[in-house]
């Protein structure tokens, strides 16, 4: 594994300084463990008895009001008790309870400090709340709603208190005479929204209406952190634990880009960091968050998005990030930009629980994804490695695993992320145990390849020879150009540094225009077999949508997936893709122009090989012609040029009777090669039913045949039918 190259600080010191203030910004976990088990089953005993003992206290505090009675009797009027009780004229209906509760709970209370002592002074509940900065009352709230959760007794208490022995939950007006505070503007602002017991997720407002009547609970999460329990332990539907596999400095990545991300991280705050990580799949996103997230002591929480958008679970989102800050783990959300099209998806929802999430968020996009939060967040773009590291990583995992591999070759014809080279290394080594797995590894890739296209493109299996294409002069030396530029390009590109100077349109794409039966999609299929690459036809019809950005998401797909297998792929009528931007009189303008724009950005920043074919090319946007690299108009052929197109078409195997004059059928039929293809194959087909060679009949007849079917004109000016 190669080390990454880090831009040169002032001085070590520098860059210690750097990374402390980055982990500052993680909001770092303190070294705080549990205490053992029999020690905290006692000090939740503890906690226990001193809930029960304000439920107690309170109630007989009511009791000695009158505000709890026995109910309605004939000397009394109605409700009597109740409302003395409210305005303060009643006292000392129940003195010796009184008392006797008191007296509980001070024993409660030098019970719970003993226990703390005993554990060392800081129990979960002070630890949780020290992290998330709750004071002294606001752990006492905390520890009152969650006690339900924690001990089911206390939910009878809390239904006699609130004298509907059926409403077992807490709201606020109950925990104002749990705790007795004399002014409940204390406990108010305890459980205000921008409290850190509100605003954390560790009290949630479960229900609508007005305070202080709205009922309050807490997540698991916050019960199990309350036992003692692994909090980070618990499994969650939509969330991946990752823990880090490599340290930072063993990260591969292009030199500079962890410092640089150090920095921009060390300038934030916990409050306001936003770390943002786009690049190819493979090429390490997950695996740098989790050596970011290790330097303060946290896993990553990755959260699915597409899965929660599925399941229309979108409104969940806002305390998943909660749960997870609560768990100590650095939430990160996935695939924001590979949202499902749909009401469901609720962008407005997902921005908002982004922007107003307390502690750091993550996220993990594609390479051109554009993150749904204000200006203010730290990118990291994980660029494409180069041949050479890309080698190095395969020479590495050659040597690791004693297998026999020309790592330059994998490296020149597969552009892999880091992350894709050692999943796929580690797919083959479980398949194939010897020394020399190359069939079972080439076959890994070309199905990675395939899974990365999907169903938005098709692999072209038969393709022509370059040799098989008959070209006039002109777009012959275009040919030869394409290929020269395909060969050199790391030569040119990596080798001699223009990489550095050229930032744009660096890929190679080929425009081929020409009337229909030119041979534009044979000659694309030639040169994907010349360049060595394998063709991916395009499938328009999957990937334009109705949707509105999903088209965006299909064509980044398509060339990403593109560059990463060195693969060419080709758009057929291509116009339907290249179309002028129309002026804009309706929504639809808009949004259509909006996905041509984007193929234009995309093209300039397109490393692959693509081939686009035509027989509109006035109905392409300028602006595409000049990010193509070369274009090849092809015209019907010539006499000579027909003449050779049959001679070509015509294997060697093939019986033949006779001589077959081929000057003559190219001098008296007009014919595209397309065409002359066509007829070869029906003159196969003649001659096979008749039980003959292929003679000159059945040229002649298969001939008449394609005319007919396409309208064309025979030599004599009539049109056949």
């Amino acid at each position: 594994m190669c080390s990454v190259e880090m831009i040169p600080l002032a001085s070590v010191s520098d860059r210690s300084i750097v990374i402390a203030r980055a982990v500052a910004a993680l909001g770092p976990r303190t070294g705080w463990l549990p205490p053992p088990d029999h020690l905290n089953h006692a000090l939740l005993e503890c906690y226990r008895a001193l809930v029960l003992g304000l439920a107690n206290l309170a109630i007989a505090t009511d009791w000695d009001t009158g505000y709890i009675t026995r109910g309605w009797t004939a000397d009394r009027l109605p409700f009597e008790d109740e409302v003395l009780a409210h305005v303060g004229q009643t006292r000392g209906l129940a003195v010796k309870q009184l008392e006797n509760a008191y007296d509980v709970l001070r024993l409660a209370d030098s019970q719970l400090e003993a226990a703390k002592i005993a554990v060392g002074g800081t129990s979960p509940l002070d630890h949780l709340c020290t992290e998330n900065g709750v004071g002294r009352i606001g752990s006492l709230l905390l520890l009152l709603v969650a006690a339900p959760a924690l001990w089911g007794e206390t939910a009878r208490l809390y239904g006699i208190l609130a004298n509907d022995p059926q409403r077992a939950g807490c709201d606020e007006h109950l925990l104002y005479r749990l705790v007795g505070e004399p002014d409940r503007r204390v406990v108010g602002r305890e459980l205000d929204h921008g409290a850190p017991l509100i605003r954390r997720g560790l009290v949630r407002v479960v229900e609508n209406g007005r305070r202080p009547f709205r009922r309050l609970v807490v997540d698991e999460t916050v019960v199990r952190l309350l036992r003692g329990e692994a909090g980070d332990d618990d499994g969650e539907r939509g969330v991946e634990r990752i823990n880090a596999s490599v340290q930072l400095e063993d990260f591969v990545t292009a030199p500079g880009v962890v410092d640089r991300a150090l920095a921009e991280i060390a300038a934030l705050s916990p409050r306001q960091l936003r770390l943002v990580v786009r690049g190819q799949p493979g090429s390490g996103r997950r695996t740098l968050l989790a050596c970011v997230g290790r330097l303060a002591g946290k896993a990553i929480a990755l959260i699915d998005a597409p899965l929660l958008a599925r399941e229309k679970r979108v409104e969940e989102l806002k305390a998943m990030l909660q749960r997870a800050n609560l768990r100590g783990m650095l939430p990160c959300v996935d695939g924001l930009d590979a949202l499902p099209p749909g009401d469901d998806t609720n962008p407005e929802g997902i921005r908002a629980a982004l922007h107003d999430h307390e502690g750091p968020v993550a996220l993990r996009l594609s390479s051109h994804g554009t993150p749904p939060l204000e200006s203010g967040y730290v990118l990291i773009d994980l660029p494409t490695l180069q041949i050479a590291a890309r080698a190095a990583q395969w020479r590495a995992l050659a040597t690791e695993m004693q297998w026999a591999l020309d790592a330059e070759d994998l490296a020149a014809r597969y552009c892999l992320g880091p992350g894709t080279i050692c999943r796929v290394a580690s797919q083959v080594a479980d398949l194939d145990r010897s020394d020399n797995p190359g069939p079972t590894l080439e076959s890994a890739l070309r199905r990675h390849v395939e899974n990365r296209f999907g169903v938005l493109a098709t692999k072209v299996t038969a393709t022509a020879s370059i040799t098989d294409v008959v070209l006039p002069n002109e777009c012959a030396n275009v040919v030869e150009e394409l290929i020269a530029r395909r060969v050199h390009w790391n030569t040119v590109y990596e080798t001699w540094g223009l990489g550095r100077v050229v930032k744009a349109s660096r890929g190679l794409t080929v425009l081929i225009d020409g009337p229909s039966g030119t041979g534009k999609t044979m000659l694309a299929g030639a040169l994907a077999r010349s360049f060595g690459l394998d063709l991916y036809r395009v499938d328009v019809s999957q990937v334009f949508s109705k949707w509105i950005g999903e088209t965006e998401k299909n064509l980044a797909r398509v060339f990403d997936a593109a560059e990463q297998a060195r693969a060419m792929v080709l758009f057929d009528e291509a116009d339907s893709v290249l179309a002028r931007r129309a002026p804009i009189h309706s929504a639809t303008d808009r949004y259509s122009n909006l996905e041509i724009n984007y193929l234009l950005q995309r093209l300039e920043t397109f490393d692959g090989v693509a081939a686009m074919t035509t027989n509109l090319a006035s109905e392409i946007d300028p602006s595409f012609r000049r990010r193509i690299s070369c274009t090849l108009t092809l015209q019907l052929p010539d006499v000579e040029a027909r003449e050779q197109i049959w001679r070509n078409h015509l294997p060697a195997q093939i019986p033949t009777a006779g001589a077959l004059d081929f000057a003559d059928l190219a001098r008296r039929h007009e014919l595209s090669g397309g065409a002359i293809c066509n007829a070869v194959v029906r003159a196969a087909f003649f001659a096979a039913s008749d039980g003959t060679p292929v003679s000159q009949f059945h040229l002649e007849r298969a001939i008449r045949a394609e005319v007919r079917d396409r309208h064309a004109k025979m030599p004599d000016g009539h049109v056949r039918r």
